[in-house]
């Protein structure tokens, strides 16, 4: 996903969040939110997950 997706993106943690109890899911987010982040902060870049 390039800039502009992650960005996207990121304006779902927060709702994929609330859905969620486990602790291991929740910091699972936090990991992605850091990543999209730094994806959308930066153009020209892409976040490419394994088996895509």
């Amino acid at each position: 996903m390039n800039e502009q997706e992650a960005d996207a993106a990121l304006s779902e943690i927060n709702g994929l969040r609330q859905q969620r109890s486990d602790q291991r899911q929740l910091a699972a987010l936090d990991d992605l939110a850091t990543q999209l982040q730094q994806c959308a902060g930066t153009p020209g870049s892409y976040l490419w997950f394994q088996g895509d």
